[in-house]
């Protein structure tokens, strides 16, 4: 498990990462969404401002993440991007058509049961990853899960295939994964050629690299967009916390290990938790019930009664 020196050098990293890819020298989502009125355009910007907007205060980090992919995407894939239909491999095999990015970003909302950050933001910056990764490598052969120890040999290979083709597999949304074709031993001594795959490197665009630097850098504090100022009206972090949850939450902290200092409590508003989380290393740094503190703290700033009332009841138990 990471120490909290660890995670401070993975988000400079991941920063470093945002300035060199997107050359936004401090980088704050107020910048973001400067540079994306310039590469998107004004009007497509505006319509990822009012969906980031939909997005829970604790996930903001994903509209704001899918927002720095689809700067970098359209810039290295062109604004014709948005008008040209995308395709995706199904199960069967084939290539079908999802339809254009803009249909998707006007109608605000894709699949409703995989849907992240409640808008299609997220899809979106799944598209542009892929049809980016596609265009430098070429468009995999099939999908493959590299987290399950058995997935050598079991990518569906086409037709032509023989042994020594290197070819390359969807590993997710902007990484790819090359496979070597060999042949199954003690299979060529019984007449049979029967093939498989092997496992070769892994490989991020950095479409997809943004984006998840984008989540890991700034997705531990309040996530601000343009328009929306700091104790301000217009600031939803400025929102009062439930008295008697925030000093539950609070109590609970300090009597499993917290220190005064980091929780800086009690917390009179969204804000105040939400940073007194940072500074907890919440969610790595921290084990166990940890877990479920920072689901209520999440609950809390999401104005999620039922599901801050149980956690709360089950971290008191």
């Amino acid at each position: 498990m990471p120490s909290d020196t660890d995670l401070d050098k993975t988000r400079r990293f991941a920063a470093g990462e945002i300035k060199r890819l997107l050359a936004i020298a401090d980088p704050t989502a107020d910048r973001l969404f400067v540079k994306a009125r310039a590469v998107l355009g004004q009007d497509r910007t505006n319509r990822c401002l009012d969906l980031a907007k939909i997005a829970p205060l604790s996930r903001r980090y994903v509209p704001t993440s899918a927002l720095a992919a689809l700067v970098l995407g359209t810039g290295e894939l062109g604004v014709e991007w948005w008008g040209r239909p995308h395709e995706e491999l199904t199960e069967a095999g084939l290539w079908a058509s999802m339809g254009s990015p803009d249909a998707l970003l006007a109608a605000g909302r894709g699949d409703l049961e995989i849907e992240d950050g409640g808008s299609c933001l997220a899809e979106l910056a799944n598209w542009i990853a892929d049809d980016a990764a596609d265009t430098l490598w070429g468009r995999p052969i099939d999908y493959v899960d590299i987290g399950d120890p058995g997935v050598d040999g079991r990518l569906v290979l086409p037709d032509d295939a023989s042994v020594g083709d290197r070819l390359i597999a969807n590993a997710g949304a902007g990484i790819r994964v090359w496979a070597d074709v060999v042949e199954y031993q003690g299979m060529a001594a019984q007449g049979m050629a029967l093939l498989g795959t092997r496992l070769a490197e892994k490989q991020y665009h950095d479409v997809a690299m943004v984006r998840s630097s984008w989540s890991i850098a700034f997705g531990v504090g309040p996530i601000r967009l343009p328009g929306e100022t700091v104790g301000r009206p217009s600031d939803p972090f400025s929102d009062h916390l439930d008295h008697d949850s925030s000093r539950r939450l609070y109590t609970w902290a300090l009597a499993n290990g917290a220190s005064k200092a980091d929780l800086a409590g009690p917390w009179r508003t969204k804000d105040a938790l939400w940073s007194a989380r940072f500074r907890l290393g919440l969610p790595y740094s921290r084990p166990g019930d940890w877990y479920l503190f920072d689901e209520a703290v999440a609950a809390a700033i999401d104005d999620d009664r039922e599901a801050l009332a149980e956690a709360l009841a089950t971290l008191e138990r």
